[in-house]
């Protein structure tokens, strides 16, 4: 028996271990590209929150600068904006400052907005009259 007349009995196809090693490759690609869908929807996720929170903060800034006494409140929800979530404030006095030519004491505030895990900090000048 020559060699020839083996390998001519022999069915043409893959090997087990071909298979195998294909088998392998698919899943690993296919992991990978589920695994990018995957973080890109969680992006998206935490884009559209994001763009749904940030007019809120924004709003309650707008407030605040508006009539200073609501930053004592510390909470502040805001009846105009439809579900809009409650806004959690903080107000920090930074330094106290006197105003050229006048007894009139002026105080600089940090405001530090917070709502479902967003921030928004600014500053704010409160007449002491405004904030007490």
């Amino acid at each position: 028996m020559s060699l020839s007349s083996l390998f001519q009995g022999r069915a043409k196809g893959f090997t087990l271990l071909e298979v195998m090693v294909g088998l392998i490759v698919g899943t690993i690609v296919a992991g990978g590209v589920m695994g990018l869908i995957s973080v890109s929807l969680q992006y998206k996720q935490r884009l559209k929150e994001k763009s749904r929170i940030q007019p809120v903060l924004e709003a309650v800034a707008q407030a605040i600068l508006a009539d200073p006494r609501q930053a004592a409140e510390g909470n502040l929800n805001l009846s105009a904006l439809k579900d809009a979530p409650p806004v959690d404030i903080s107000v920090v006095r930074v330094a106290e400052r006197q105003q050229s030519g006048s007894n009139r004491m002026d105080q600089l505030y940090r405001v530090l907005l917070a709502c479902k895990g967003q921030m928004l900090e600014f500053s704010v000048i409160i007449p002491r009259s405004e904030f007490q």
